[in-house]
């Protein structure tokens, strides 16, 4: 019988809405991933909608907390990140790309491009420009070493990619095998925060066993392996369920505690065979969307698997 093993990844979301680009390294060598289960524990402070009390059938309104104040955020440029291809040529085994970066930067918006599975990223900072973010990705891409596009062996052809900037144009080359990818993560908008949510309803008489409370939904993980053609894993990471015993009239009032901290994991079965070094994930905040505001929290995903024998290939 094959031991089972789990590998730990974790990466902190701190953006409302964030979609976030990672790798979860795995060992080199082959092996069947069997389950995955993802985490989230919350490190901001954030006011939750709570039910009424228990006062005796009373038709008072319930205590309301005032809502809190939305974090202020640096939105200099209105808008969404965006990089957007502009042409792209094969000539002598050589493709050449243009990129141009999109209007709106604004700091902490990340810009990413990449190649043979190797991203290249560069965060926003205050005072940066089209023109800048151009600038910063194309040293960053001649900076790379050969070695380091070559490390997870999908650089066949051996060749060390280049790049160049001319204002908010970013041209990048690669092995005509191959084409680079390049993506803006963030938005802001200067216009003022929405309205707080209304007041929970007032129930005449409350019954705890018949309150239905909204559960938080931290997010979506999707996985896909550069071994595999196909995203071969979407789940969601949740907070805890927050109606466990409704309609049990023996419910107690008392339950036991969450996994983790606090925060309860949810496996999703998986059954694929990979030898590749890593795993590529992206993750979408709901979270911070639930809440209204930027809100950071740790995301934990859990890689369950089995070590393969020349026997099992």
């Amino acid at each position: 019988m094959q031991q089972q093993r789990v590998l730990l990844h974790s990466e902190q979301i701190s953006r409302k809405g964030e979609i976030k680009y990672f790798q979860i390294p795995l060992l080199g060598t082959a092996l069947k991933i069997i389950g995955v289960e993802a985490s989230a524990f919350l490190f901001t402070q954030a006011a939750q909608p709570t039910p009424p009390t228990n006062n005796g059938g009373s038709t008072a309104p319930p205590a309301t907390t005032t809502p809190a104040t939305p974090t202020a955020t640096n939105c200099p440029n209105p808008g969404t990140a965006s990089i957007d291809s502009v042409s792209s040529n094969t000539a002598n085994g050589i493709t050449t790309q243009v990129f141009r970066i999109g209007a709106a930067v604004n700091p902490t918006f990340v810009y990413s491009c990449g190649v043979y599975s190797v991203v290249i990223s560069v965060t926003a900072v205050d005072g940066d420009t089209p023109a800048s973010i151009a600038t910063k990705l194309a040293a960053d891409v001649n900076a790379t070493s050969l070695a380091t596009w070559n490390q997870y062996g999908s650089n066949n052809r051996n060749y060390k990619p280049t790049a160049s900037a001319n204002g908010d144009l970013l041209t990048l080359t690669t092995d005509s095998q191959h084409s680079f990818f390049a993506s803006g993560t963030g938005s802001c908008t200067a216009a003022p925060p929405p309205p707080p949510p209304p007041p929970p309803v007032t129930l005449l008489q409350y019954d705890p066993l018949f309150t239905i409370v909204q559960n938080e939904k931290a997010g979506t993980v999707s996985l896909q392996s550069p071994d595999i053609t196909d995203i071969f894993l979407q789940c969601e990471a949740w907070r805890e369920d927050k109606n466990i015993s409704y309609g049990d009239f023996l419910f107690n009032g008392e339950m036991n505690g969450e996994w983790l901290r606090g925060k309860k994991r949810f496996n999703t079965d998986v059954s694929i065979t990979t030898a590749s070094p890593i795993l590529e994930a992206y993750y979408k905040d709901s979270w911070g969307l639930y809440f209204g505001k930027d809100v950071s929290y740790g995301l934990n995903i859990f890689i369950w698997y089995e070590k393969l024998t020349s026997n099992d290939k």
